[in-house]
């Protein structure tokens, strides 16, 4: 008798099974363009094509630089067909960025659209422009592929000044998907919805809840994920059984839409930062009957190590719970020594098990002191994550905050010394401070500079706009006479707050002409409320002066009450409020696809 070893399985081989066996259900909707099982895995199969042609295979790397779009799937799918692990890039990125990413990545290849092909001229490696209406080709997996090789990376912020990728294996992530099947109590989910960027790991639990099971992922564009009733409208017309956003996210759409109408039919997950008690309260009041849940986990335990199912109890408190770890998750709480702490007392969070990375490209040393290795029941490589956390006696956690700077800016990581490093390489900033500032306790965290130096605030923020992704640029940048220590030399963080002048925290100096009155004093009220601020000028630029997409979806909303026919491109279009008010005075026609790259934070 002859036995045989199952042919290990990574997520490309699931999918290819998942697309032969779901072959004419839909797989993909995005934009009114709509690609069933077989038409998406034929697509993805021409790109795979393409790589193979190049010499592109397993162990290489594939970028793909794209719009979000159904083409982010096809460029990942074609990856994984050949072996190749995927970088996302983000379209919202600085070209300076872009090339930072692909020159650490050292991407073999790059997968584009066309309205992002021209940024990619002067690139070594090969570039191709994914369409998704070509022939197709068979989605044929490369032979000797492992759960062990790398799906994908995700590049953070770095505290050295540069991003760092981590790399995620197939095995984690199929464990991943696994233990959220498992966790979530709803079962034959059929749909699931993109509100977030895909760079991120929130946004993959609606990808490959979808991609990797059968059912349908809504890829809403970007423009509708700043627009509660065109994102309301969506959902109604088609119903998603599952959504993810971040809690500030969800909170700057309901501001100024129907809560209820943004919530998907069976399961909602929250996750990228702490969720506000009083946020959860509204949704379960509004939804009694959706599942929620509230996740955790840093793109080193991918995508998510631990959930809790919210309940009417969970929002009387001062936080809502983390949860208890996926299977497959080793969840410890230990102090400086790597000992246990005991139950409801802080201690720093480290997650190994099925779920722990790779590690971080190119980067050992760094590495080896992020991932170690500890002993005891569940021994193992563990990831530590910085984050205090409290383990209650019933196993649930409870997330603190951080032990290290890190800060959660609208989901995304950002790491203070990076933004510090981009601040001192400019002329005239001799010292440079980073933190975040919440406007209320339950508004989102903010990023604030603080700089000592001759340089001009208001010239900086452009600059570093050239250089930053969007979450990484502040939303002030303030001048000191000196950075204040304590009395272990550190930065004093409350008395820096109070180190700034009155007049620069209520009004930026020199704004320029006064608007106009009618539609320009319009547009600056409420710029002024959205930006708390006073003495805007007509030529100030809404992103310059503190302006976000959160900030810009507000504006947005009560802009609109006022002209109708506004969409939200005209704001990025137009960035002064001399402009936007000519084009609405003009009744200018909507450029939907004006090649016009907005910096906004994804979202």
């Amino acid at each position: 008798m002859t036995s045989t070893t199952p042919t290990p399985r990574t997520a490309a081989h699931v999918f290819a099974d998942t697309a032969h066996s779901a072959a004419r259900r839909p797989a993909l909707r995005h934009d009114g363009e709509q690609l069933s099982y077989a038409e998406l895995a034929a697509a993805a199969g021409e790109s795979a094509v393409w790589l193979r042609e190049r010499g592109v295979g397993r162990g290489d790397i594939v970028a793909t630089l794209m719009d979000r779009s159904h083409r982010c799937m096809i460029g990942v799918l074609a990856a994984w067909a050949v072996g190749a692990a995927y970088v996302h890039i983000e379209a919202t990125d600085p070209d300076h960025r872009v090339a930072t990413l692909l020159g650490t990545t050292k991407a073999a290849a790059v997968l584009t659209d066309e309205r992002n092909r021209p940024r990619l001229a002067d690139v070594a490696a090969p570039v191709r422009t994914v369409t998704g209406d070509g022939p197709g080709a068979p989605y044929t997996v490369a032979p000797g592929l492992h759960p062990d090789d790398t799906a994908y990376l995700v590049c953070t912020s770095g505290s050295t000044g540069a991003p760092k990728a981590v790399e995620v294996q197939h095995r984690a992530l199929l464990n991943y998907c696994a233990a959220f099947d498992e966790r979530v109590t709803a079962t034959g989910l059929d749909s699931y919805g993109l509100a977030t960027t895909f760079a991120a790991d929130l946004g993959k639990v609606s990808v490959y809840g979808a991609l990797l099971s059968g059912a349908r992922l809504d890829v809403y564009p970007r423009d509708t994920t700043l627009d509660p009733q065109a994102l309301a409208a969506d959902l109604a017309a088609h119903p998603a059984d599952c959504l993810t956003y971040t809690p500030s996210q969800l909170a700057a759409l309901a501001a100024e839409g129907d809560l209820a109408a943004l919530l998907p039919r069976r399961v909602l997950v929250v996750a990228g930062e702490a969720f506000p008690p009083r946020l959860a309260e509204q949704i379960l009041r509004v939804r009694p009957d959706l599942e929620v849940h509230n996740g955790y986990g840093p793109s080193e335990a991918t995508i998510l190590a631990t959930m809790h199912q919210v309940r009417p109890a969970d929002t009387a408190g001062p936080r809502v719970s983390i949860g208890t770890p996926l299977a497959g998750v080793e969840a410890r709480v230990l102090d400086e020594r790597l000992e246990p702490v005991p139950d409801g007392t802080p201690g720093v969070l480290y997650l190994g098990g099925a779920c722990v990375a790779a590690g971080y490209l190119g980067e050992a040393a760094l590495t080896q002191a992020k991932f170690v290795e500890l002993d005891g029941p569940g021994a193992g490589v563990h990831y530590c994550t910085d984050d205090l956390v409290i383990r209650e006696p019933d196993g649930r956690l409870d997330y603190l905050g951080r032990a290290d700077r890190q800060l959660k800016i609208r989901g995304n990581r950002v790491e203070p010394g990076e933004v510090e490093a981009a601040l001192l390489a400019r002329p005239g900033v001799r010292q440079a401070v980073v933190t975040g500032e919440r406007a209320a306790p339950d508004a989102p965290l903010e990023l604030v500079a603080y700089i000592v130096g001759d340089a001009d605030p208001r010239a900086l923020l452009p600059e570093l706009r050239a250089t930053l992704p969007s979450a990484l640029v502040p939303g002030a940048v303030h001048t000191v006479a000196a950075i204040p220590v304590n009395l272990n030399g550190k930065t004093d963080f409350g008395a820096l707050r109070a180190a700034v002048p009155v007049a620069a925290t209520s009004s930026a100096a020199d704004p320029g002409q006064a608007p106009r009155e009618g539609t320009e004093q319009l547009i600056a009220g409420i710029w002024e409320e959205a930006l708390g601020r006073t003495g805007i000028g007509r030529d100030e630029r809404f992103l310059d002066i503190g302006g976000d997409s959160f900030k810009a979806l507000t504006v947005f909303a009560r802009l609109r009450r006022h002209h109708p026919g506004l969409v939200i491109a005209q704001l990025y279009a137009h960035a002064t409020v001399a402009e936007l008010a000519a084009a609405l005075n003009g009744a200018e026609a909507p450029a939907q696809d004006a090649p016009v790259r907005t910096t906004v934070v994804d979202l």
